[in-house]
């Protein structure tokens, strides 16, 4: 793991932005919990020029909604193949996967966090993926572990000071 070299951090939805719970109204519609740490997380990475990308196995109107509203351009949803959409966002964007932050909570993320220079699983992933990443969150996912990685990722990179000057001068 080079985490000096991380430049694009890779958020599963389902167990990492939320909390894996589905919620649904009675006409059917889905409704999601997101964290807004988490999104104040994914805002610091952001403007420290570390890219965001969500490859989800589901398809979600809230998941598009959230993205649209932190302004993460690439979304993947419905991939089958999560390892695959890891080699296509590499690809469109110009970044090689060892130089990727991957963050999951199931065995379905196995694949693409093998591939990436850093896994992270939020301290609630299922036992493989724990045993698995590089790092695990103190927190659960939808319960602030985003924003946790993202302060991570940071501090390793040398950017946290800098990134908090806007708040604590």
């Amino acid at each position: 793991m080079n985490a000096e070299a991380i430049r694009y951090l890779v958020l599963d939805a389902d167990g990492v932005l939320t909390d894996c719970r589905l919620y649904y109204t009675e006409d059917g519609r889905e409704i999601k919990s997101f964290n807004v740490r988490d999104g104040h997380g994914i805002k610091l990475l952001m403007r420290a020029g570390i890219g965001v990308a969500i490859i989800t196995g589901r398809v979600s109107k809230a998941v598009e909604h959230r993205a649209k509203d932190l302004q993460i351009e690439y979304v993947v949803q419905g991939a089958r193949d999560k390892k695959a959409a890891l080699l296509e966002l590499s690809r469109q964007v110009g970044v090689e996967p060892e130089a990727m932050a991957y963050m999951g909570d199931d065995v379905v993320d196995l694949p693409a966090m093998a591939l990436c220079g850093m896994s992270i699983a939020p301290s609630d992933a299922a036992d493989m993926v724990l045993e698995r990443a590089d790092i695990v969150t103190s927190l659960r996912g939808g319960h602030g572990a985003v924003r946790e990685a993202a302060e991570i990722i940071l501090k390793r990179l040398g950017l946290f000071e800098k990134a908090m000057e806007r708040y604590v001068g």
